[in-house]
């Protein structure tokens, strides 16, 4: 459930920021359209609904919730229903809080973990076009690593013609895995402030420290 849950989190957040990073010639109309739409934003926040695929166990996961998302590196995730949890990524500081158990983990996200995920895009947006290969098909934009030591096979992005331009966003990694995300009632520029993406912790409740 960790790992479903900081997949999500890292998809939605780089995908984000790879269309606010300043990139030339990198991709098609559709890519540019997003881009320019993302110029002016400051913050962002929503509901999603998600659905993993997990092959190996022959296994459909479905997740609803909210994220809010403000640069650089400030993320609130916050799963609903039975197995409510919340994530939280405050620059280099990571808490996943399982509520049933009233257990919070913390860690340190270093830059070796940045590096094998798709995160690191957040931490050198200048060189995109160095580590992605951006394309359009059939009114999709996929991001495909360069790098084969990067878990994550590609994922596509399908653009909205409401306001704010992405709709859904799958994640495919290389055991043939997936996660669907589709974004839902986005505000933006709301004024979040950092103290949203500081977590408290709940009367007691343990910490775990990785």
């Amino acid at each position: 459930m960790k790992k479903n849950i900081f997949v999500s989190a890292i998809i939605v957040m780089s995908v984000l920021y790879i269309l606010l990073a300043s990139v030339s010639n990198a991709s098609g109309p559709i890519f540019m359209r997003m881009k320019s739409a993302y110029s002016s934003f400051k913050d962002i926040s929503g509901r999603f609904s998600q659905v993993s695929s997990i092959r190996e166990l022959n296994k459909e996961l479905s997740f609803d919730g909210t994220f809010r998302i403000k640069p650089p590196l400030k993320m609130s995730w916050k799963y609903e229903g039975e197995d409510e949890q919340e994530v939280y990524i405050n620059d280099n500081d990571l808490t996943v809080y399982k509520k049933k158990h009233n257990q919070a983990m913390r860690s340190k996200i270093d830059d070796a973990a940045i590096a094998q995920t798709p995160l690191a895009l957040l931490r050198d947006m200048k060189d995109i076009e160095n580590n992605y290969d951006i394309t359009e098909k059939n009114n999709v934009i996929r991001l495909t690593p360069k790098d084969n030591a990067v878990k994550v096979k590609y994922f596509d992005v399908y653009p909205s013609k409401d306001a704010f331009p992405i709709k859904k966003i799958v994640l495919f990694d290389k055991n043939d895995n997936t996660v669907e995300i589709t974004i839902k009632d986005v505000k933006v520029n709301t004024g979040l402030t950092d103290e949203i993406f500081q977590f408290t912790l709940p009367d007691g409740a343990t910490i775990v420290n990785n």
